[in-house]
Order: C-alpha cells, then sequence, then structure tokens
C-alpha cells in the first residue's frame, strides 16, 4: 500500500495540517518543521496527489513563459535554470511562442487563458507591446509578470509585476569604455523598434556621444534586429563607409556576432582594426574569438528574476510594490582596444 500523508505526519512527529502547509509551500511553518517533513516525505516515498490538489484549489500549478523567437533563444543552460526553480516550488514550466499581433498566436493565448491552463504568466518583449497580452490577463485576473515592457516609465507603478534592465545605464558603460579608448567614431546597431530595450540602449549611445563633445554622425547609426543576420548586414554598410567607423557598439550580443563575422570576413583585425562591444552578456560572448566585450545583463537574469516575482505573488507573499530593476556591468574581453589610426 502506498504511503499517504498520514505516515508522513506521524514519521515527521507534527500533524496532516502542517504536512500539507509544507507541501504547497505555504507560511507559518518553522525552518525546522518544514526540514522535519521534507525527510519525512523523502523516507517514506510519498507523493503528493497534484491533479487532486489542483481539483480542490481550482489551481494548475503550471506557469507559462511567453517568447517571441527573436527575443532569446531557449538554451539547456537557461531552460535547467528555470526548471530547476519550478520544481523547488512544485510548478509546472512551459514556453508557448508568440507572435505579435498574428490573429493565431491572440486565438491561441485566448483558449489558454479562458481554459485556466496556467496560473500566471510571464512576456518577454515584444510579445506585450500591442496591449493585448495584459489586458487579456486583467479581465481574467490572472497575474502577468512583464519583461522590460514597452513604454514603461521610470515613475510608473500601475504594474507591481514588473522586471526591467537599466539598459541606457548599460549602453553608457559600453560607450564610455569605447571613448576612454580613444575612438571617436562609433557606430551603433539600433534594435527593432517594438522593444523598449532598443530606445534605451540607443538613448544612451546618443547621450554619452554628445556629452563627450562629439557630433552625432547619421551615417553611424544602422537599424538592426537583435539577430546574427542584423548586425552581419549592418556591419557591411558601415565598413564600406568612404570613412568606416574604428568602433562599433551592438546593441546586443547576437548582433555583435554578426559585426565580428563581417569583419573578420573582411579580413579586418578585431580588435587592431575595429573594436566591437555588444550587450546582453549572453554565453557565446566568452565563446568567441576574440571574446566579445559587452554589458552584463543576460536574459536568463531577468527571466529568473520575473519566475520568482510571479511564483511569490501566486503564493500570496507581499510584495514591495516596486518594479525589479536589474543594474547592468560592463565586461571588458578582446575585443575592444584603441583604435589603431
Amino acid at each position: 500500500m502506498p504511503p499517504t500523508i498520514k505516515d508522513v505526519a506521524r514519521l515527521a512527529g507534527c500533524s496532516i495540517k502542517t504536512v500539507s502547509r509544507v507541501i504547497n509551500n505555504e507560511a507559518h511553518v518553522t525552518e525546522a518543521t518544514r526540514t522535519r517533513v521534507q525527510i519525512a516525505i523523502r523516507t517514506s516515498g510519498y507523493s503528493p496527489n497534484l491533479a487532486a490538489r489542483s481539483l480542490v484549489q481550482q489551481r494548475s500549478y503550471a506557469v507559462c513563459i511567453l517568447i517571441y523567437p527573436g527575443f532569446m533563444q531557449p538554451t539547456s543552460t537557461v531552460l535547467t535554470r528555470l526548471l530547476d526553480l519550478t520544481y523547488e516550488e512544485n510548478y509546472d514550466l512551459f514556453l508557448q511562442t508568440y507572435y505579435p499581433p498574428f490573429p493565431r498566436s491572440r486565438r491561441k493565448l485566448s483558449d489558454l487563458v479562458s481554459g485556466r491552463r496556467f496560473d500566471g504568466y510571464i512576456s518577454t518583449p515584444p510579445c506585450e507591446a500591442d496591449g493585448f497580452i495584459k489586458n487579456l490577463l486583467e479581465i481574467y485576473k490572472i497575474p502577468l509578470v512583464q519583461i522590460n515592457p514597452f513604454g514603461l516609465e521610470p515613475d510608473d507603478r500601475e504594474n507591481k509585476l514588473v522586471v526591467t534592465s537599466e539598459d541606457d545605464h548599460g549602453a553608457r558603460l559600453a560607450v564610455s569604455h569605447l571613448l576612454e579608448l580613444g575612438h571617436r567614431r562609433i557606430a551603433c546597431l539600433r534594435g527593432p523598434k517594438n522593444m523598449r530595450a532598443s530606445f534605451d540602449r540607443f538613448n544612451g549611445f546618443i547621450s554619452t556621444i554628445i556629452a563627450a563633445g562629439l557630433e552625432v554622425d547619421p551615417d553611424l547609426i544602422q537599424d538592426s534586429e537583435f539577430t546574427f543576420d542584423g548586425g552581419y548586414t549592418s556591419a557591411q554598410i558601415l565598413l564600406r563607409l568612404p570613412e568606416p567607423p574604428t568602433a562599433i557598439y551592438a546593441a546586443s550580443d547576437e548582433s555583435a556576432q554578426g559585426v565580428l563575422f563581417a569583419a573578420q570576413e573582411a579580413g579586418l583585425v578585431v580588435p587592431k582594426q575595429l573594436s566591437i562591444c555588444g550587450h546582453d552578456d549572453l554565453l557565446v560572448a566568452a565563446r568567441t574569438w576574440p571574446g566579445l566585450t559587452t554589458v552584463h545583463q543576460p536574459i536568463e537574469d531577468l527571466l529568473e528574476q520575473a519566475l520568482r516575482l510571479l511564483i511569490e505573488n501566486l503564493k500570496g507573499n507581499k510584495l514591495s510594490g516596486e518594479p525589479v530593476v536589474l543594474s547592468p556591468r560592463l565586461v571588458v574581453r578582446g575585443s575592444t582596444a584603441k583604435p589603431y589610426r
């Protein structure tokens, strides 16, 4: 006969209600008691009936991350971090692609929300750019954590469930580094126009150039997707200018990888003939040659913080009422150096 919750309570020397609180990650349980119950669960081999728990509490114990493929390509490292977190909290994690404003994506999301498939959602940019996701979940009163939502003002406290990064400050760190090395013709690869990070990073670039007493050269500004191909194409255009840049700030690591490829294809030595700086500090940034100088603000950190915030909300824990803001830092590797001319 399989062990029951009564067996766990007997082994732990506590009440069935206390065991239930530990299983459901509720408060009002001391750490000593929680540890004792967890040991009893492992010792007895007891497995909570999650299906029954879901029916009783009218919850699915599953959360969903809405992902726009251009925002990130999930890797085993990222997924491991997120899955470990949800496993510890007794939640299942699902990833769902979302293409705003495709009707098919909207219908799929509407079916998921109306069917109460998930207890909460996380939106990655630019999924929320048109406001459809936020409005839909507000109607059904399902929590939504937004990562770098489009149009969020610094003093906006309407949506407490927000995780954001200081992208403008990160860009200033990158451009200041290039200026300190002696570069004056610094190009910038902007990101897609439906992502807040694109505007913030571009504004950081512009403000730093102006603060240095330099004029903004429109020939050195290129619109680019946050992709390898976007960076590659933009770099080709810049490198064909009569007076090409000595340094390029790409507003994402993926586009910076495209710049690096284009430079090497053109026979340029990086960083001797061209310095390249990215933004995000993806895992691949340290695994290229030369290593990519970049702004450390990895996507996995944003996702992990968003997931933690969502679970805390679902558990009913008191939140600060302030967006979670992650601060960037500059990581200098081998792709930047003093200009050769």
